[in-house]
């Protein structure tokens, strides 16, 4: 997978289409989990695919919480195989793999190295969590299909430990 780590990309799903953007929840229960949400300007639809120091994973955060909150899933409970924004830290839940649909290469499939290749990311349809994504069994469902759309908004460089202006 290549992306361009400089810029903001949007994801959004083949089931739900590309009006629909992976964003993340302010406040309340649900608050720092994602979920899909209308198109806007919003920072939180805006995610830095950065690579990892773990070869072929990249770690995903937005513009609303930083490069220091990642996307992770949560390990067992009610929330099992749910994604939420989590400290950055070693663990094997926030690296995550971007694989080529191999029919249709506009989409990618994500996979997490904690759960590997056999559950992928995927959207609740209907009930409680309705638009949520979650790993689910890896199967031909358009919601596990994910179209990343590469913005014009450039992600922060950092040096020295300090942003600068891209």
């Amino acid at each position: 997978m290549s992306v361009d780590s400089k810029f903001y990309y949007r994801l959004s799903t083949m089931f739900r289409g590309p009006e629909m953007d992976l964003d993340i929840f302010n406040g309340g229960p649900e608050n720092n989990m994602p979920h899909l949400a209308p198109r806007a300007d919003y920072s939180g639809q805006y995610w830095s695919i950065q690579p990892s120091d773990q070869q072929g994973y990249f770690r995903l955060s937005t513009m609303f919480r930083g490069p220091e909150m990642c996307l992770d899933v949560y390990n067992g409970g009610p929330l099992n195989n749910m994604l939420h924004l989590a400290p950055m830290a070693n663990y094997s839940g926030q690296y995550w793999k971007i694989t080529p649909h191999p029919d249709n290469p506009e989409y990618f499939i994500l996979s997490t190295m904690f759960r590997g290749p056999e559950l992928q990311l995927d959207i609740f349809n209907g009930g409680t969590y309705n638009d949520q994504p979650h790993l689910a069994p890896a199967a031909n469902y358009s919601g596990q299909y994910w179209l990343l759309t590469k913005t014009d908004k450039q992600v922060p460089q950092v040096k020295a430990g300090k942003a600068v202006p891209a």
